[in-house]
């Protein structure tokens, strides 16, 4: 029976390398991969989630002490779900190459790290 818990291990790990984001049972920090930086932000700092549903398109809107997470795309109320538990360990763009598999999957398609205020704040250009 070890064979079969193998090749299922080895297919959850492939799994994982398709999802948008992935859950843990205690992380300490949420870590946010766009397409040229990655973000770490302890949950220390977490104060308000988010959840829209507008026009076909889903938004969820993660709020820490001086940063704003706003995440786009398709089935996104599970990681806002997990949010609630504190249980979300990273997020990141799904790659281009994997679109279409794991429909069943919600998908990130844009993200964006912001300072709170946006474009109000006195640092921006």
């Amino acid at each position: 029976m070890e064979k079969p818990q193998n090749k299922t291990d080895s297919t959850d790990e492939s799994a994982k390398n398709l999802t948008s984001w992935r859950t843990a049972t205690s992380p300490q920090c949420l870590r946010v991969e766009t397409t040229n930086e990655v973000h770490l932000f302890p949950y220390g700092y977490f104060q308000h989630a988010k959840f829209v549903r507008q026009g076909g398109k889903e938004t969820v809107q993660i709020q820490f002490q001086d940063r704003i997470v706003l995440v786009k795309g398709k089935g996104l109320e599970p990681l806002c779900d997990a949010l609630e538990r504190l249980a979300v360990e990273r997020i990141r763009l799904r790659p281009e190459k994997y679109e279409g598999l794991g429909k069943s999957e919600g998908t990130i398609e844009e993200i964006d790290v912001k300072e709170k205020g946006g474009q109000n704040s006195p640092n921006a250009s």
